[in-house]
């Protein structure tokens, strides 16, 4: 009985070696972030406009099925929001190490949709505030919690080695360390990115 299921078990390995050669593949991308935050339970809050930044990183691919296969990526992400209000430019901007886990369904050969989760670690937190041709910064790192728990979906196309990818990135994480309102405030992407694999 051992002996079959060695020759089965072999013979499952000998038939997924092409179709994991031919999934496999590692890279590189880039492109841009455009972020925002979602402020509730702050019926005082003014309206929030979105920061553009960039995202860059690596990407490693590895294939479970014939049309789904895992994809592991490592982004350094700028997210964060902007506010104009009485002629003071004002964001925060909040850059992040963040660590999406997404399936790809691939379907018509070059397209792909995409979800999973993203984690994302603080790495850097401050506001910028301009007023009468004055610029200021502060480090807020110390207010914003350093985890962002939240879940990435979207699709894309492959032109060869070239992929180009569109998603949105949903926070789920109150980032917002003061527990002392019951106002909550989370993480909001939109990100396009192109990407090169090899």
């Amino acid at each position: 009985m051992s002996r079959i299921t060695s020759l089965l078990c072999g013979a499952l390995v000998l038939c997924a070696q092409p179709s994991f050669a031919q999934g496999f593949g590692f890279g590189a991308k880039g492109g841009v972030n455009i972020a925002t935050e979602e402020v509730k339970g702050d019926d005082g809050a003014p309206s929030l406009d979105p920061r553009v930044g960039g995202v860059a990183g690596a990407f490693v691919r590895l294939p479970l099925l014939p049309s789904i296969d895992v994809q592991a990526e490592g982004l350094y992400a700028m997210k964060g929001a902007k506010l104009n209000f009485q002629g003071v430019d004002s964001s925060i901007q909040l850059d992040y190490a963040e660590i999406p886990v997404l399936v790809r369904f691939r379907f018509a050969h070059r397209y792909y949709a995409a979800g999973g989760p993203s984690m994302a670690f603080a790495v850097r937190a401050r506001t910028r505030t301009s007023f009468g041709g004055v610029t200021e910064e502060i480090d807020v790192m110390d207010q914003v919690k350093r985890f962002d728990f939240g879940v990435a979906m979207g699709g894309g196309v492959e032109f060869g080695k070239l992929v180009v990818d569109g998603r949105y990135t949903l926070g789920l994480t109150d980032i917002d360390k003061d527990t002392s309102d019951t106002s909550t405030t989370k993480n909001r992407t939109i990100s396009i990115t192109a990407g090169f694999r090899f």
